[in-house]
């Protein structure tokens, strides 16, 4: 090899293939070449020389990778909101699929080893918290909702209340750029964050109490609530559906049914159903019989299929996207369409079939499943399905071994947290001597 590289009297533009083939005014040949490189690849040949600089730049190069990586994830429009949200003019900025990918790679290796930067802010006494790409909403155990600058932790205070004027949150949902409250004395109210003006306010004789739950998706509002029965499990959910047009109003009641001796525990849903958790009314039961998991439709929310015998009523559970998981000791991942348990953590093969400790939390996207137990500790395993095969054939795929990141200990059993590519966001207890204990709203930052 040393004999060839000395007898080879050909300089180094001789030996440069991109030159000659960029002399030969093949540039689609260049072009082509180019785009087989990743971003450590392209960004290592951009600084070779002054010829291939250029031909990056001129064919833009960097916006097509871009492009061809935004299509597979969703963590570089996540990157992208959050220049803006942090003042950014991103339209004048030539450099920016280089800097959106540049921060894409260092978010992949930082989810990898797990270095992140934690940043805290006090948000009072925290009862439950939403979040999309910009924000984080925060209600107050009170009256209070708050509005967060995801990025650079500016707040703005909420102007929203009930019809009476003092009756209490029982639930939020964010949804779009409409922020969603329900009150205990069954008003509605619906805030648009862009107009900054209430986009409309009903009140529900029917659906009314504490446990007030709310969900909107697919051109639906949807409210549930638990009327106490007169003798022990005959407890009943009632709920009501209203359509929602756009430009934002609601429309006249469309229907309103009960649910027999059940409390709904959650509502969710996803491009193909609404689901919703039902437990046993009789709080003393957990076994898994006393659970129902109903898929209802998305243009009629009626009742396409109920799934029971999947979890008891103790266990913390997570859906996503046609995913179940759920558990309290044994965390069990479910394909809902089929009900069949694909995966068991810890592992069949682990020593011990049970964590040592309880899981507290646990939450699902596309691409982790992140449990999290009483000591404090999350545990990161890479969780992909193969999207391309047909949904009713798909499966799921659990990393073998998982990240761990520590934290403090729960101090109470409700503390949930929440996570997307760029962040993992907790509201976390603080005890504090002189102020009494109050709540913080903790980011860990993996950009």
């Amino acid at each position: 090899m040393d004999k060839f590289i000395t007898n080879d009297s050909r300089t180094v533009d001789q030996l440069d293939i991109i030159q000659q083939l960029h002399e030969k005014c093949m540039e689609s040949v260049v072009e082509y070449i180019f785009s087989l490189l990743d971003i450590s690849c392209l960004r290592t040949a951009e600084t070779v020389c002054k010829l291939w600089y250029s031909i990056v730049k001129k064919r833009k190069l960097w916006k097509k990778l871009y492009q061809n990586h935004n299509f597979r994830s969703s963590t570089l429009n996540l990157l992208l909101d959050r220049r803006t949200c942090e003042g950014f003019n991103t339209a004048e900025d030539e450099f920016l699929h280089k800097r959106l990918l540049n921060a894409y790679e260092k978010v992949q290796q930082n989810w990898v080893i797990g270095t992140h930067v934690k940043k805290s802010v006090n948000v009072g006494h925290c009862s439950r918290f939403v979040m999309d790409s910009k924000r984080v909403i925060t209600m107050d155990s009170t009256l209070c909702v708050t509005m967060w600058n995801r990025w650079t932790l500016e707040e703005e205070r909420l102007p929203l209340e009930s019809e009476d004027g003092i009756s209490e949150l029982t639930h939020l949902q964010l949804a779009e750029d409409l922020v969603f409250c329900s009150y205990r004395d069954g008003t509605i109210v619906a805030w648009d964050i862009m107009e900054k003006a209430v986009s409309f306010r009903f009140k529900d004789e029917n659906i009314s109490g504490c446990d007030l739950k709310i969900h909107t998706a697919h051109g639906l509002l949807v409210s549930f609530v638990t009327v106490t029965g007169s003798v022990r499990g005959c407890d009943q959910t009632r709920f009501s559906v209203r359509s929602i047009q756009k430009p934002f109003s609601i429309v006249a009641e469309e229907l309103t049914k009960r649910i027999p001796c059940a409390r709904v525990k959650d509502v969710t849903s996803d491009n193909n159903y609404f689901v919703v958790f039902l437990f046993c009314s009789n709080n003393y039961v957990v076994s898994a019989e006393d659970v129902k998991i109903q898929l209802r439709s998305i243009d009629t929310f009626e009742i396409l299929r109920e799934i029971c015998g999947i979890m008891p009523s103790d266990h913390v559970f997570k859906y996503f996207d046609g995913w179940l998981v759920a558990g309290i000791r044994t965390i069990r991942i479910w394909d809902i369409e089929k009900s069949n348990c694909q995966h068991v953590i810890p592992h069949s093969n682990s020593s011990t079939e049970e964590y040592e400790t309880l899981v507290v939390d646990v939450q699902l996207d596309g691409e982790r499943l992140i449990i999290r137990d009483n000591s404090g500790t999350f545990k990161v395993w890479l969780f992909c399905c193969n999207k391309e095969v047909n949904f009713s054939n798909r499966i799921g795929r659990l990393s073998n071994n998982s990240l761990s990141i520590s934290s403090e200990p729960i101090a109470r059993r409700c503390e949930k947290f929440k996570f997307d590519e760029l962040q993992i966001i907790t509201v976390e207890r603080v005890q504090d001597d002189i102020r009494g204990p109050f709540d913080l709203l903790v980011m860990r930052n993996f950009f």
